[in-house]
């Protein structure tokens, strides 16, 4: 994906592109983050979920992203968070990424930013990671079998799930040396 085509998907969600690339390394892997549908309450999950059946689905996701994004400790000072991007070209495997991102003052992540492909599939049907700035908070956006959920986990580097994910990451000979490097310095981090 050419970074003129990621800042106009991401333009459409009301997010401003900030920062992409490299310089974004030490944090939680992307794919790491995605596994926040997968740590439970005791984690410190929290989850709004929304029917599908919903006349005002987007509003109300909308309106719970932002809750669990501002109460939560997503948004920075300057609003500023990060974006899990996939830069692979459609038929090519996955190559995620983060991008540091600043909400605009008009935005629709669940609606506009769904129907983009870079919060999600399909108008109503997001698909997103995201991350503090300082790594401390994954809010994720998923469809479930009748409904939108909106979850946040804190402090991903004290959920095991997560933890052992990265742990199984690093030690396969089959990842590659990004992955591998990315991982190693996020849990030198967080001993």
């Amino acid at each position: 994906m050419k970074k003129a085509e990621l800042a106009e998907s991401l333009a459409e969600a009301g997010l401003k592109l900030c920062a992409s690339g490299d310089s974004l390394s030490g944090q939680l892997s992307v794919d790491a983050a995605w596994l926040a549908t997968s740590c439970s309450q005791e984690d410190g999950r929290r989850d709004i979920v929304v029917s599908q059946s919903d006349p005002d689905l987007v509003e109300k996701a909308n309106a719970a992203w932002f809750q669990l994004a501002s109460d939560g400790g997503l948004l920075g000072a300057d609003r500023e968070f990060l974006v899990g991007v996939d830069f692979a070209d459609r038929d090519e495997i996955p190559i995620l990424r983060w991008v540091r991102v600043q909400l605009m003052d008009e935005w629709d992540i669940v609606g506009a930013g769904a129907a983009s492909g870079i919060l999600g599939w399909a108008y109503g049907r997001p698909g997103f990671a995201m991350l503090s700035l300082d790594g401390s908070v994954v809010v994720r956006g998923t469809v479930w079998a009748e409904a939108v959920g909106l979850l946040l986990v804190p402090f991903p580097h004290r959920v095991q799930i997560i933890r052992s994910y990265v742990e199984r990451v690093v030690l396969n000979p089959n990842t590659s040396s990004y992955d591998r490097a990315v991982g190693e310095t996020w849990l030198r981090r967080h001993p």
